[in-house]
């Protein structure tokens, strides 16, 4: 155990951001705005960062334990990617604007972890973290999920983006529709959400306001165990395969003028192995992927540039 002086040593040393915000959603919830105390480089929407804790700081009792730590390694930083999320609407129900942002906004669940499964560092650290509080920040933004692959499209009158996440995935894509309806996006948009249970939708209220100001946008909520609807789950793969997401959206997904974004659980996107040019699916129930790759979209792979854009959270 380290004494209070070296533990504040440490912190001086590593932490760079302070925590100004918590809006927890439920006991294992929350969205997280932090400050950090370097100017923010530009970035792109979709992209992330990091968030780091010490692995001297007290862990939340609920989650399983890393047991004890060598001194060594108490003194280092557990670190995580974040894709980097969006408040989307201020108090007074308008669009951010982004001269009033000084914080970057996290969306993020806390990971319980299983006996004889790998140890979850950050997040039960992170969950026990007030207001004031201070963190560690990635200084670099990174990553290629973003809206750069749909410029064909950008300027097409009635052209759809679609967002497709699960849980926490939702996050990254916060911030580009945001992007998209503060550039005046004249397609239609349309972001999927499928969650456990209602409790999990921490963006919806929102959604459901910019629905009203923004004609071109709809929010399509999926909940898995909810009593109406354990037993008759419907993900992602099954809303868009029985044609009930474009009924509702009211037009058909065409390759020539739709981009689909998809962020979240593995299942769900469905990423297949290529060997030699070929590509093997995983086995079992089709990811959204095969699906609309048997409609004639095409995701991205290597430099292959195609329609379907993907992030996967583990």
């Amino acid at each position: 155990m380290l004494d209070e002086g070296t533990i504040k040593e440490l912190s001086d040393k590593y932490y760079n951001g302070t925590i100004v915000g918590i809006e927890r959603t439920h006991e294992t919830l929350a969205l997280f705005r932090i400050k950090p105390d370097f100017p923010v480089p530009e970035y792109k929407p979709g992209q992330y960062t990091t968030l780091g804790l010490g692995y001297w700081e007290p862990r939340h009792e609920d989650t399983v334990k890393d047991g004890e730590l060598a001194e060594k390694k108490t003194r280092r930083l557990v670190r995580r990617a974040y894709s980097v999320s969006h408040p989307v609407l201020d108090e007074g129900g308008e669009l951010y604007d982004p001269a009033k942002i000084d914080f970057l906004e996290f969306f993020i669940v806390m990971v319980i972890g299983r006996e004889g499964g790998p140890v979850p560092g950050l997040t039960p650290r992170l969950f026990l973290k007030n207001e004031g509080d201070r963190i560690n920040v990635g200084q670099k933004f990174t990553g290629e999920y973003t809206l750069d692959c749909m410029q064909d499209i950008r300027d097409t009158v009635g052209s759809l983006a679609v967002f497709a996440g699960t849980g926490t995935g939702e996050g990254p894509h916060n911030r580009m529709i945001w992007d998209l309806l503060t550039t005046g996006y004249q397609g239609k948009i349309a972001s999927i959400n499928v969650v456990r249970y209602k409790k999990d939708l921490a963006y919806e209220e929102k959604y459901r306001l910019l629905e009203k100001k923004y004609p071109n946008l709809t929010y399509h909520a999926l909940t898995t165990r909810e009593s109406d609807t354990l037993q008759n789950k419907v993900y992602v793969q099954d809303y868009i395969e029985s044609g009930a997401f474009e009924e509702k959206v009211g037009r058909k997904m065409d390759s020539a003028d739709t981009h689909i974004f998809l962020c979240g659980n593995p299942a769900m996107l469905g990423i297949p192995k290529v060997r030699e040019g070929k590509k093997i699916w995983p086995e079992g129930k089709m990811g959204v992927i095969q699906i609309m790759e048997n409609r004639g979209f095409v995701m991205d792979y290597g430099r292959t540039k195609g329609n379907i854009h993907y992030e996967k959270y583990w």
